[in-house]
């Protein structure tokens, strides 16, 4: 989604002072508190709200409305909660063939204000006359009646979970049925755009939609030709403005919810395609591609079995001077893995994204990233599983010295499903952090790796989800220092004319999606993010592929074959490579701790991925399972990207000396203290009681230190070099008390640090692996003074491998710092610059 006023990240310079360090305490956050509710206050309010609503069915059903227009009887209503608090969901939903109330969609809204985690629920439901009655009825009860229990009084009003969490009933408007935010904004009201309309079934459901499919004709709204049968839905494409379908559909009570329209693979993958129509698509696509890659641009290196560079797409952004194989003289370096390839899908998608997106959307498309190949892999001819640490370096070394200047992202798409370490590091992960570490290249430098964390495989309907939570993602994914990426899918639209239907729900985590949620508690948070990889089909008892959940790609067997359905963890990590290689292209400078930190930081979960739920109501388990499923959820380009007038992101990148020596002990030597450049005045003044919300990621790449493969590691202080965290001053700390907590007397580890006074969304789940993010929201004013930020050091091993003689070792980190406000017509971002401005000419 686009940013309105999108303006280039700020890179700070200075504003950090090193000082010298000893631990940190801290503590839990409280429990959330119940909501206490004046019953006759609240439920006449309530009342009021209904009878206002039911008066709506007196309107005479011709009046303003254009002629010929239809009318049912029913109105649109959306419930929405008080803060912090859930609603009754089972009671607001009817379940019989004709209800007099239903519920269309929930959507959440979740943010977190300092000392009181809030989050709210917005439902839209259709109410018959009967059914507004019905709640009339039930909130005059609440009112005047106690509930009762094998004939004791309770104590509490009659339905009382159902209204005291209730805080506003209005009528709906035609955005209460958009749910494809946050990835995408409701269209504005005049603006003539294609919609993805969802119809709910109803008894005699093909006379409504006759008369649904009549009002959109006579509100001038075009109908597209093709429409899709699902269980419970009917979607069909309609072109109009927000204005013609809250005139046409939303009068009738069939409506459920509104989408971006998404196509789906069907309409290109077909194998027994005529080729003259797979010619026509590839020559449509390469008029419209402007290549803008040259000697200096950022390359995606693939490490994959080999890519079939004749293929039209992408033959001009990988050269033969750019392919490489592991044995070139036996294995070449195509891609001869059966049926389509699988390096020449990733190339594709690393390249163009979605080829159905790219194929049926008629604009120009402008790639600046090219790529490598360097083929690790050959069908017929396995290598040993515990050769693939050392030709992994091997593959990583040699672009490295052919083009040492390029910037460059790695993308691992090979994964061993066979060996499960369940987090432990094996050799194979140990070799690809030390790629990224820079220790195992020549010479040192970090390096951006994204790594697929390897697919589970569904047999039986009931699998999913519960194979995805038990197996483990494969080696080497469990790397500390990579990107590991995960699959999610949008991908639910199938013929239901096949007898099948989607199996994964809509933003949910797809069924190839492995995850770490049967690892050791110490192990880092995996996957660090998802991407979309593909659904799979069901027709209730088994579970197989269908084209029409997958991605599109170029395939492996050109120019027998053209296109090739795509996607699990390896179309989803080439989705990621090429959003890290935009960034790179983007921001050129940036380390790749910084690149990284920015997807990461841009990542929001789904509604589904929360099963709508804000993140704060969720407990420290559940919070374990959600980042140990779906990683930080799905990065979003455009926040990673840019800033917004209303959203001001700071980057930080420094060394810093975790530890030294002292005698024959090691220490904790410094920790870094920002004052940051900070939008005060306006936090303060006319944000002063605005929602403002502060998300900070650190990212920084340990090197490994792995023993025997079989050794349990009690903790990965064994394994990591070293540890950073941060801390942010709070709104009544002065600080010099800041400094005395940072420098606290005891060094806590891992199971032991608390946040009591702190409603930080992550907490203590954040304190694994080498990447941190957390955010937390507060009022303006308390944000004003919060501009105060430490990254500190923990333990690792530079600091107790003493024979190793690494105490004194400097290493890197990123720290990426955004300030949100909800008002985009208040700049943050101009103050801050002008304040960088005085401080560069003083």
């Amino acid at each position: 989604m686009a940013r309105q006023n999108p303006r280039k990240h700020i890179k700070l310079v200075g504003y950090a002072a090193r000082l010298d360090y000893q631990y940190p305490r801290n503590a839990f956050p409280p429990a959330m508190p119940l909501a206490q509710r004046n019953r006759n206050q609240h439920g006449n309010r309530i009342l009021n709200q209904l009878n206002a609503i039911r008066q709506q069915f007196d309107i005479p059903a011709d009046v303003e409305l254009a002629a010929d227009i239809l009318r049912d009887n029913v109105i649109y209503v959306e419930f929405t909660s008080q803060w912090g608090y859930f609603m009754d969901f089972g009671a607001l939903e009817q379940d019989r063939d004709d209800p007099d109330f239903q519920i269309l969609n929930i959507r959440e809204e979740r943010e977190d204000v300092e000392e009181n985690p809030r989050f709210r629920y917005h439902v839209t439901m259709m109410l018959t006359q009967g059914g507004i009655g019905t709640f009339i009825t039930k909130v005059t009860d609440y009112i005047n009646r106690n509930g009762q229990y094998r004939g004791q009084d309770t104590g509490h009003p009659r339905y009382y979970k159902l209204f005291s969490n209730i805080e506003d009933i209005q009528t709906a408007t035609l955005k209460s049925f958009w749910t494809d935010e946050p990835e995408y904004p409701f269209p504005d009201e005049n603006e003539d755009v294609w919609w993805e309309a969802w119809f709910r079934k109803t008894a005699n459901d093909d006379f409504r939609m006759r008369r649904v499919l009549e009002n959109l004709r006579v509100a001038g709204v075009q109908i597209g030709e093709s429409e899709l049968l699902f269980a419970e839905h009917r979607v069909r494409l309609i072109k109009g403005t927000a204005q013609q379908l809250a005139q046409s559909i939303l009068l009738l009570d069939n409506l459920s919810e509104l989408r971006k329209p998404q196509e789906t693979a069907d309409f290109i993958c077909h194998r027994d395609a005529d080729f003259q129509d797979d010619l026509d698509w590839v020559n449509d696509l390469t008029n419209r591609t402007e290549n803008h890659v040259d000697e200096n641009s950022v390359l995606v290196c693939l490490l994959d079995s080999g890519v079939n560079n004749n293929h039209p797409l992408i033959g001009s952004f990988l050269p033969d001077e750019r392919l490489y194989s592991y044995k070139p003289d036996s294995w070449g370096t195509g891609d001869n893995w059966p049926n389509g390839g699988h390096g020449t899908g990733v190339a594709g998608l690393a390249l163009y994204g979605d080829l159905v997106d790219a194929l049926a959307d008629p604009s120009t498309i402008r790639i600046l990233h090219g790529l490598e190949s360097f083929k690790i892999i050959h069908s017929g001819d396995p290598n040993d599983p515990e050769l693939y640490g050392a030709i992994t370096e091997f593959a990583a070394s040699s672009p490295l010295v052919d083009r040492p200047h390029n910037p460059r992202v790695f993308c691992l798409t090979i994964t061993d499903k066979n060996l499960s370490f369940r987090g432990r590091p094996s050799a194979w992960s140990a070799a690809i952090d030390k790629i990224a570490f820079g220790s195992a290249l020549d010479p040192i430098a970090p390096q951006l790796i994204i790594a697929s964390g390897g697919n589970a495989v569904m047999i039986n309907h009931d699998d999913y989800p519960t194979v995805n939570l038990l197996e483990s993602i494969h080696d080497p994914a469990q790397a500390y220092n990579v990107i590991t990426v995960g699959s999610y899918t949008r991908k639910d639209r199938i013929d239901a004319a096949t007898g099948y239907i989607h199996l994964a729900p809509n933003g949910d985590m797809a069924p190839s999606n492995t995850t770490s949620t049967t690892w050791e508690h110490q192990w880092p948070l995996k996957p660090d993010i998802v991407m979309e990889g593909g659904n799979a089909s069901t027709d209730g008892f088994s579970v197989s592929d269908h084209h029409a959940l997958k991605m599109v790609t170029t395939d492996g067997d050109y120019p027998q074959f053209t296109f090739l359905p795509f996607g699990d963890t390896s179309g989803a990590a080439a989705l990621a490579a090429k959003m890290a290689a935009e960034l790179r292209t983007a921001y050129p400078e940036f380390w790749p701790e910084t690149i990284r930190a920015l997807m990461i930081h841009s990542a929001e979960w789904t509604n589904t991925m929360l099963n709508n739920r804000p993140f704060s109501s969720l407990n420290e388990n559940e919070r374990k399972v959600l980042l140990r499923t779906v990683g930080y959820g799905v990065p979003i380009l455009e926040n990673a990207l840019y800033s917004a007038n209303n959203s001001l992101t700071l980057i930080a990148e420094r060394e810093i000396q975790p530890y030294y020596l002292d005698g024959s002990t090691g220490k904790s030597k410094e920790y870094h203290l920002f004052e940051l450049p900070w939008p005060a005045d306006i936090l303060a003044g006319e944000l002063f009681a605005t929602d403002v919300t502060l998300k900070i990621t650190l990212s920084y790449f340990i090197e490994p230190n792995p023993g025997s493969k079989n050794k349990r590691y009690v903790n990965n202080f064994h394994y990591h070099s070293h540890a950073l965290e941060f801390a942010v001053i709070k709104e009544r700390e002065d600080l010099d008390q800041f400094k005395r907590r940072i420098s606290a007397a005891a060094e806590l580890d891992d199971d032991r640090v608390d946040n009591t006074d702190e409603t930080w969304s992550i907490k203590r789940v954040r304190y694994r692996g080498s990447v941190k993010k957390d955010f937390i929201t507060m009022s303006g004013a308390d944000m004003s003074v919060r501009n105060k930020i430490a990254v500190f050091p923990k333990p690792g091993w530079y600091r107790s491998r003493k024979k190793l003689h690494k105490e004194n070792t400097i290493v890197r980190y990123s720290l990426v710092v955004t300030v949100e406000t909800p008002d985009v017509n208040i700049d943050i971002v101009t103050p801050v610059l002008n304040q960088i401005a005085i401080a560069a000419a003083v």
